[in-house]
C-alpha cells in the first residue's frame, strides 16, 4: 500500500468525519422530525386575502400545538460519536456513516411515534383519498432504484453489513412514509375546508421528504463504495446509476409540493 493511498484514505476518512459531526450539529439545533408545518406554505401566503391568511395560521398554530414536540436530537449525539469514531483507522471507512443512518431512522420513527399518538384522537376521514396522493408513483419507483441499488453493494464482503444497515435504515423511513401516506387526515373541526388543505399539503411533504431522505444514505453510500473500488463491474455500474436516478428524482418530487394551491373560500 503506497503513501498515496494512505494519504487518500485518510483524507476520506477526515471529510466523513467533518461531515457526520456537521450532521450531528444539525440534529441537534434542529426541532425535530414533525415540525416546523410553516415551512410548507412559504408561497402560499401571496394568494390569499388577510382573512383567507389568518384563517391558514390559525389551522397551522392548532395543529403545531396538537401535534406537540416531536423533537429527536438525541441522534444527533449518536452522529456526532460517529464521526470521532471514523478517525480510527481500524474502523472501516463506511460504517460509522451506516451506522448513524440507522440511528437517523430510528430517531424520526420514535419520534413517528409520538406525533400519531398526540394526534391519533383527531383523526378524521373527510372524503375519500389514496395513498398515492402523498407518494406519486415516480417518488415510488425512485426510491426502489435506490433499494435495490444499494443492496447490490451487499455482494461485496468489505460493504455487506453496511449496504445491511443502509438498506434498513432506509426502510424504516419509507414505512414511516408510507404510514403518512395511507394515514386519515387530522381534522379538528373549526375551519374544516382549511385544516383539510392544510392536512394534504403536509402529508404530501412529509411523505415525500421522508422518501428523499431515505435515499440521501444510499446516495452518499454508494459514492463511499465507488471511491473505495479500484473499478466496478458492469452491474454496480448499473446499479450505483439507479441510485443516484432514484435521489435525483425523489429530491425533485419533494421540493414540488401540490400545485393546485389553497383555494380556499
Amino acid at each position: 500500500m503506497t503513501f498515496a493511498h494512505l494519504t487518500h484514505d485518510q483524507l476520506a476518512r477526515d471529510w466523513v468525519a467533518i461531515v457526520l459531526v456537521a450532521l450531528g450539529v444539525f440534529q441537534l439545533r434542529s426541532p425535530g422530525c414533525f415540525e416546523g408545518i410553516r415551512k410548507y406554505f412559504r408561497g402560499a401566503w401571496a394568494a390569499l386575502s388577510n382573512e383567507q391568511s389568518e384563517r391558514l395560521r390559525s389551522v397551522i398554530e392548532a395543529r403545531s400545538c396538537a401535534e406537540g414536540a416531536g423533537s429527536a436530537r438525541y441522534a444527533g449525539v449518536f452522529t456526532i460519536a460517529m464521526g470521532l469514531l471514523e478517525l480510527w483507522p481500524a474502523m472501516p471507512l463506511i460504517m460509522p456513516y451506516a451506522a448513524s443512518c440507522l440511528a437517523t431512522a430510528y430517531a424520526t420513527w420514535m419520534a413517528y411515534q409520538k406525533f400519531r399518538r398526540s394526534t391519533e384522537l383527531r383523526f378524521a376521514p373527510l372524503v375519500h383519498r389514496t395513498p398515492l396522493e402523498a407518494l406519486p408513483p415516480v417518488a415510488i419507483v425512485s426510491v426502489a432504484f435506490c433499494l435495490i441499488g444499494t443492496a447490490a453493494f451487499a455482494s461485496i464482503p468489505q460493504f455487506r453489513v453496511a449496504a445491511a444497515l443502509v438498506v434498513v435504515s432506509m426502510l424504516v423511513l419509507v414505512a414511516i412514509a408510507w404510514r403518512i401516506a395511507v394515514a386519515p387526515a387530522v381534522i379538528f373541526g373549526t375551519d374544516p375546508q382549511v385544516e383539510y388543505a392544510v392536512d394534504k399539503r403536509v402529508r404530501f411533504c412529509r411523505a415525500t421528504g421522508l422518501i428523499a431522505l431515505a435515499c440521501g444514505p444510499a446516495m452518499v453510500f454508494a459514492g463511499l463504495a465507488w471511491a473505495q473500488l479500484p473499478s466496478l463491474s458492469g452491474l454496480l455500474e448499473l446499479m450505483l446509476l439507479l441510485v443516484i436516478t432514484g435521489f435525483v428524482a425523489t429530491t425533485i418530487v419533494s421540493l414540488n409540493p401540490p400545485r393546485e394551491g389553497l383555494a380556499l373560500r
